[in-house]
């Protein structure tokens, strides 16, 4: 037998180990022609598949099918799918557009799945690309992950996520990028092995084709899913939580949950919330105070505060999920909208009671005998909890007053409201986690004066908190007092900021990912660093995209988004050279980075530690 030289021999091993190497990779998994797959349209998917609300042993899977009722999700830990591969049957909603969830369970914490779509027994191909690798998701840890019965027996885990804001794709307009953002293509490929999951801030569609019906909100979404093929692409692998902002609904709303406000395009809430809940808050935890949207057509009399509805069932309706009740609510488009007569109870109204299954008692009193159109909406605020972390995603418009530009801090004004203000304090005092997330789709500190399509670029023009001061004072000096950092993310202007409120008490905000920058007149032009008023609170700008007020909006293309760690552990060998163990941190750390979206690299950072927030110790 012939021997190879040793350097021949050596190369040939490598390029075997190589050769066997790339034969087991994902991305080469399925061959279409030995695997019964078809290409994505011709499967039956029409949207999706898109993850969401993962946790240490689920993950929600959401999709849209063309014609079929019925659909399959395999998913195993590892590929080629088997016969023995759990499989979780689901079944299309006609009544909510084609639109199917379900729930993959008894998952093993810390662990990569693969997934699949079946319909009539074919595998669909979820690859953008053939040489793409299939989809899969990794599940969070649990306090088993990392324990150490010495140096970490809490079990702490390390924290990381994506966040970002305002994504427009609307290409024809100054209000948006591309097609296709490119901040979601750069984080699935910079850090799709690092984020855990990502949270869409607000605004993640804008007003496009949209009529004011139903059936616009929804081809509204359609089209976003059609032409965002990085969004797609990142919330296919990184499973996704969202919060609505004022684009998402459709046009400003202000009013939505002010009782006793008359007519208004507020009116449009629940129509606009019934698309986001079809086709974005299936991804977010529920609870109790989360109810359904109702709609229908009901009868009022004059000097009587009962609404009458004889098609109602009204009896499971929980008054605790209720915002408000709101009469003549618009299903036409905005210029219609304009040019129409409203009913004449059309309004915001509020539930006093349950009375039977077709009678609500409801204030005010209505001033005219009339049938009409009305909807019951529900809170859309929401909370989880991922180890030390506790996550807390607000609604910063469906529940808002009115504004009162002569007077901000007007102390009948709010954005939260009674009961989600409440539902907040309570859950922050209730809450063990050494670090609180504040979810805010709009802004706290920095303000939105509309300066880059020729408004004041020292007037708020109503969005966040600055034009609500007496609640905003509130929430912060609640805040303030509580030994722990407090981050509150947020979004609705077009940039990115790191502003010091308190010791304790920071806004970030993240963005924008795909729509046009703002210059500083529309963020009420703070400095790029430095002491700052703002609308009568005093902060400190640590840094801020200082996008110039002389620049041609259309011509500000830069794009951020943030990537937040939580440092709890340490991984190090252990002593004995058994393996690894988890090093619990004295004091944990919050390391928020933003990225440029083009590119992927850090442009700014802020790092805050539990010790930073407890500002009376000695």
């Amino acid at each position: 037998m012939t021997r190879l030289p040793a350097t021949r021999w050596l190369l040939t091993v490598i390029l075997a180990s190589w050769s066997c190497s790339a034969w087991a990779q994902p991305s080469a998994w399925p061959d279409p022609v030995a695997v019964d797959v078809l290409p994505y349209a011709t499967a039956g998917l029409a949207h999706g598949p898109l993850l969401g609300s993962v946790t240490s042993d689920s993950v929600r899977v959401w999709l849209r099918t063309r014609e079929a009722d019925n659909f399959e999700v395999v998913y195993d830990r590892r590929l080629p799918f088997t016969a023995d591969s759990p499989v979780v049957a689901g079944v299309v909603d006609e009544g909510r557009d084609r639109i199917g969830v379900v729930l993959l369970s008894g998952l093993k914490p810390n662990s990569r799945y693969y997934y699949g779509v079946r319909i009539n027994g074919h595998l669909a191909d979820l690859r953008d690309g053939i040489r793409q690798r299939w989809p899969s998701f990794h599940t969070l840890p649990d306090p088993t992950s990392c324990r150490d019965p010495l140096h970490n027996p809490e079990g702490l885990f390390n924290v990381r996520f994506a966040v970002g804001h305002c994504a427009s794709q609307e290409p024809n307009k100054s209000g948006g990028q591309y097609g296709s953002a490119p901040a979601y293509e750069t984080m699935l490929g910079e850090h799709a092995g690092e984020a855990m999951f990502g949270i869409v801030n607000g605004d993640v569609i804008y007003e496009e084709r949209r009529d004011g019906t139903l059936a616009g909100i929804r081809d509204n979404y359609k089209i976003y899913l059609d032409r965002g093929r990085s969004f797609n692409n990142l919330f296919r692998r990184i499973p996704a939580l969202f919060t609505f902002d004022d684009h998402d609904v459709g046009w400003d709303i202000h009013g939505c949950g002010q009782i006793g406000l008359g007519e208004g395009r507020h009116l449009i809430r629940d129509l606009g919330l019934r698309g986001y809940e079809e086709y974005l808050s299936w991804a977010n935890p529920r609870g109790s105070q989360n109810g359904k949207i109702i709609f229908g057509t009901a009868q009022v009399e004059q000097g009587s505060n009962v609404l009458f509805d004889p098609d109602a069932d009204f009896g499971a309706l929980d008054p605790a999920t209720v915002s408000t009740v709101h009469l003549g609510n618009y299903t036409r488009g905005e210029s219609l909208l304009r040019d129409s007569k409203p009913p004449k109870n059309a309004g915001v109204y509020g539930l006093v009671e349950v009375i039977d299954a077709h009678h609500l008692a409801i204030t005010p009193t209505p001033k005219a005998n009339e049938t009409l159109s009305y909807s019951i909406g529900t809170h859309h605020y929401y909370d989880w909890r991922v180890s030390n972390c506790h996550f807390f995603a607000l609604d910063t418009r469906g529940e808002r007053s009115q504004r009162n530009a002569r007077n901000r801090a007007d102390p009948k004004l709010f954005i939260l409201g009674e009961a989600q203000r409440r539902w907040l304090i309570d859950g922050i005092n209730n809450s063990d986690a050494q670090f609180i997330f504040l979810i805010s789709p709009d802004p706290w500190m920095i303000y939105h004066t509309a300066a880059h399509v020729g408004g004041d670029d020292q007037d708020d023009k109503g969005d966040g908190f600055p034009s609500f001061t007496h609640e905003r004072q509130q929430l912060i000096d609640f805040l303030d007092g509580i030994p722990k950092p407090v981050l509150i993310f947020t979004g609705d202007v077009h940039a990115s900021a790191s502003v010091k409120i308190t010791d304790n008490v920071w806004e970030m905000m993240c963005g924008p990912l795909g729509s046009t920058g703002h210059p500083l007149g529309t963020l009420g032009n703070p400095p790029t660093g430095g002491k700052w008023n703002s609308m009568g609170r005093d902060v400190e700008i640590r840094w801020v995209t200082g996008f110039p007020n002389n620049m041609p909006y259309a011509r500000i293309r830069n794009t951020y988004y943030g990537m937040v760690q939580v440092n709890n552990v340490l991984k190090v060998g252990r002593p004995d050279g058994t393996g690894y163990q988890w090093n619990a941190f004295d004091e944990p750390q919050v390391v928020v980075r933003w990225h440029d979206g083009y590119t992927g690299r850090l442009v700014y950072a802020e790092s805050i530690t539990t010790r930073d927030a407890r500002h009376n110790d000695p």
